[in-house]
């Protein structure tokens, strides 16, 4: 692995007609938009001992941790079982990213999840116009900075980049910048098939 300009790059190796060829992909860091869905979705490691949201005290922890929920702020069982319903199905959105094809039942089931954040289109007086939360409650607005978090990427074109790692008990949510847009690994699994 190189370090080039504060990136890394990691070559592949992979069979192609005419014989073996050398693929270098460019890893990058992700900001903005895309860190927070990242971030979240890598909550679930490769075995359920790496939860980072396994219990409902450990998931307010995590998310007063990563500014997503206030201090005072807890969750109840439903958001619990409903924040954990929104990770899988990020997670299996990114899954069908990587795997290029469409997944309408976890499409159905993440638009479903972001319906709690209840968003609505606010218009300031300099007629900046921005998405934000309705609700007044917490679970709710975590909700809307992940949904926001998620239109911000699709508006940018980034969001069918983010993908999760195909390698079995993997799963980890990396942003794929090759070329081709042909990644299917995460930077620890690169030149795995």
């Amino acid at each position: 692995m190189l370090r080039m300009n504060g990136y890394r790059i990691v070559a592949s190796r992979e069979r192609a007609a005419g014989g073996p060829r050398t693929r270098y992909h460019r890893i990058v860091s992700v900001t903005g938009p895309l860190q927070l869905i990242q971030v979240f979705a890598n909550t679930l490691g490769g075995s359920p001992a790496t939860d980072q949201l396994g219990t409902r005290e450990e998931a307010a922890a995590w998310l007063r941790a990563a500014g997503l929920l206030a201090a005072e702020a807890g969750l109840s069982n439903s958001e619990y079982a409903a924040l954990l319903r929104l990770r899988d199905s990020i997670r299996d959105v990114l899954a069908a990213h990587t795997g290029g094809r469409e997944n309408a039942d976890a499409a159905a089931r993440l638009t479903k999840a972001l319906a709690d954040g209840r968003l609505v289109l606010t218009v300031d007086a300099a007629s900046a116009v921005q998405l934000a939360s309705a609700a007044r409650s917490s679970y709710p607005n975590l909700v809307a900075d992940i949904a926001v978090a998620i239109a911000g990427s699709a508006a940018s074109g980034a969001w069918p980049r983010l993908k999760a790692c195909s390698v079995p008990q993997c799963g980890q949510a990396f942003y794929d910048e090759s070329g081709s847009a042909g990644a299917r690994t995460c930077s620890a699994h690169a030149g795995s098939p």
